[in-house]
């Protein structure tokens, strides 16, 4: 499973096996799984599609939300 890294201050992301390619690279690595490798262009696909997930329910919610008939529903007996 590929995972995406960048070098602390800087725009460079590298996924682990270019990581491991290029040697160790001094300095202090941060995960950032959804960007891609500046050097092969790979991604992580799978915090990619947890991504789209949560997007996907986010936007179920909301369009369930909207579908509430305002005279039946009072916000008030939420609080």
């Amino acid at each position: 499973m590929t995972k995406i890294f960048r070098l602390e201050d800087s725009t460079l992301y590298l996924c682990n096996n270019c990581l491991d390619e290029l040697g160790p690279v001094p300095g202090k690595w941060n995960e950032t799984p959804l960007e891609y490798c500046s050097v092969c262009g790979d991604v992580d696909l799978e915090a990619q599609e947890e991504m789209q997930q949560w997007s996907a329910e986010q936007d179920q919610q909301s369009w369930e939300e909207d579908q509430i008939d305002p005279e039946i529903y009072n916000e008030q007996d939420l609080k």
